[in-house]
């Protein structure tokens, strides 16, 4: 799950006052190109984000000096309302395999239309020669089929589902029938054409958003390769879908992207997001979370793949956030998306602990999965958190169509009832429950018996920072702020990068796990020697360690 040394030369930079925004782009040399101000959290001090680009001709420069000198160049400057807080628009990978292992969710390329799947490594719904199409549907396995009959076709007014991926494939047969091509929006080209254009090196996973797309809210669709199946292929197909295009390719989107296509949900008046990528944290993101969860948005995100035994272990971001439900993977025969053992096929994330009571699991691989430039192909190797999440998703849509008129409530309320309803209803009778599948296996139709309920608590906002810097003292007993702040983030995002690092912790929970004062100069001192840490970092971690 690297990040990429170079940035978009962009800064996420956060402000007491949105107004202020506007100001530090005028009062600043080389700085234009304000954008998009994405409010933090309801509670605390007023703050508001935006991007600002950065002068060219550095790319020496790595993106976190490069932050930390805007900071301080801003400080400088003497304003009112200078920035509390940057961070790098980090170019970000979501766990790839290529084409001689299977593709990563499905290697399907425009061009190369043959049917292929399903993948013998995991375990098929039905033993061969019967597997059937689409049977993640089923009532034995997601229960979405019988969700969606129960649900119907709306007279009214439809949920609005929002999905941010790489973009469709108009033309396939699978496009959603209620797709809101009006209020669609590109953030990679900043225009409204969210259509995907096939920019992929061959091995990009091409169409993974026409994919996930489908397995959300595709259309009726009949099959020649699998006789009998004639309907509808997406989890909740009577929805309204907003696409977002956030990606060129799910290995290569921008922090700033992810940050804005939540925002623009919100702005656009979604009821669920479905996110099937995600990589490190950036507060920036937190930030959109929050407001999401404030304003009734219910986010779903890929709790993330690996490569064998290859970084990330643990649930990546921003599924990690307790405000978004991450969506695990469970196979069909109800074991783990996950194998132990040397092997380099795809398998997916799960943990910490304290992660998991916010965590769903539904089904892959080997599910149906779209193919871009192929009119007609849907094969049958669809894999990944990528391909479980928009089943969540749909779940969540189904859910609210049934209970849409409830009036008096607060947004996140709203949240919170949804996840009631989908947490309660899971099915918990598998083993190891907790470990790998959070509040259990993802059960649509049942979910819609749960009566919307008022009274259950709110979580708390969610934040990105690394407190074992503080416990070492590194950095401030006290939660810190502006650049201490920055290092913190710099610190975790080296970590959910690397095996050698988590290993010195013993894959210990940095939010809620103490670890001893060895264990941490340990930490401290791989954090300084890794390939990944900025100068700003490796010389404030050098300068405290001459005081220890």
């Amino acid at each position: 799950m690297p990040i990429q040394r170079t940035s978009s030369h962009r800064l996420m930079v956060e402000v007491a006052e949105g107004p202020a925004l506007e100001s530090i782009a005028r009062a600043t040399d080389g700085f234009d190109g304000l954008e998009s101000v994405i409010p933090a959290g309801s509670s605390g001090p007023p703050r508001a984000w935006g991007a600002l680009e950065l002068p060219t001709g550095r790319p020496d420069l790595h993106p976190w000096d490069e932050a930390h000198s805007a900071l301080t160049r801003h400080e400088s400057l003497g304003l009112e309302s200078a920035p509390v807080y940057a961070e790098p628009d980090f170019v970000q990978a979501f766990p790839y395999q290529g084409p001689d292992d299977m593709g990563l969710e499905s290697f399907g390329s425009a061009g190369a239309c043959v049917l292929s799947g399903p993948d013998d490594f995991w375990p098929p719904a039905l033993p061969r020669p019967s597997f059937p199409f689409a049977w993640h549907l089923g009532d034995n396995f997601s229960g979405l089929q019988a969700a969606r009959n129960r649900v119907g076709d709306p007279t009214g007014k439809r949920v609005r589902i929002a999905i941010l991926d790489t973009g469709y494939d108009p033309e396939h047969i699978s496009l959603p029938e209620h797709l809101m091509t009006a209020l669609q929006w590109n953030f990679v080209d900043d225009n409204n054409d969210a259509r995907d254009p096939n920019r992929h090196f061959p091995t990009n996973n091409p169409g993974h958003g026409t994919a996930t797309l489908a397995l959300l809210a595709g259309a009726k669709v009949h099959q020649a390769a699998f006789p009998g199946f004639d309907a509808y292929l997406g989890g909740a197909p009577h929805a309204e879908v907003v696409p977002v295009r956030i990606a060129d390719s799910v290995i290569h989107f921008g922090t700033r992207a992810m940050a804005q296509g939540i925002e623009y949900a919100i702005a656009k008046g979604c009821d669920v997001v479905s996110i099937s990528m995600g990589g490190v944290p950036a507060r920036s993101w937190a930030a959109a979370v929050n407001r999401a969860y404030e304003a009734g948005v219910a986010i779903f995100a890929a709790a993330g793949n690996r490569i064998g035994a290859s970084p990330p272990s643990t649930i990546v971001y921003p599924a990690r956030f307790n405000r978004v439900v991450a969506v695990c993977g469970v196979t069909a025969d109800r074991t783990p998306y996950f194998k132990e053992g040397l092997h380099r096929k795809m398998q997916g994330c799960f943990g910490p602990p304290a992660k998991m009571s916010t965590a769903i699991a539904a089904y892959t691989p080997n599910t149906p999965w779209s193919i871009l430039g192929c009119h007609e192909l849907i094969t049958i190797d669809g894999a990944g958190t990528s391909s479980a999440t928009p089943q969540a998703a749909a779940a969540a849509a189904l859910w609210f169509q049934k209970n849409l008129t409830v009036p008096g409530l607060q947004g996140w309320q709203k949240v919170e009832a949804v996840r009631h309803a989908l947490f309660t209803t899971a099915d918990d009778n598998v083993p190891d429950v907790s470990t790998y599948y959070g509040n259990g296996l993802l059960r649509a139709n049942a979910a819609l018996d749960v009566a919307f309920r008022a009274d259950l608590p709110k979580t708390a906002e969610d934040e990105v920072s690394f407190p074992w810097l503080r416990l070492l003292g590194v950095l401030e007993a006290a939660p810190p702020t502006g650049r201490a702040l920055m290092f913190e983030v710099e610190a975790l995002q080296i970590y959910e990068q690397s095996l050698d690092l988590q290993r010195i912790t013993g894959g210990a929970d940095y939010q809620k796990d103490p670890l001893d004062r060895f264990t941490l100069k340990h930490l401290a001192a791989g954090l300084a020697a890794s390939p990944y840490a900025s100068r700003s970092l490796r010389e404030h971690l050098a300068e405290v360690s001459r005081k220890l």
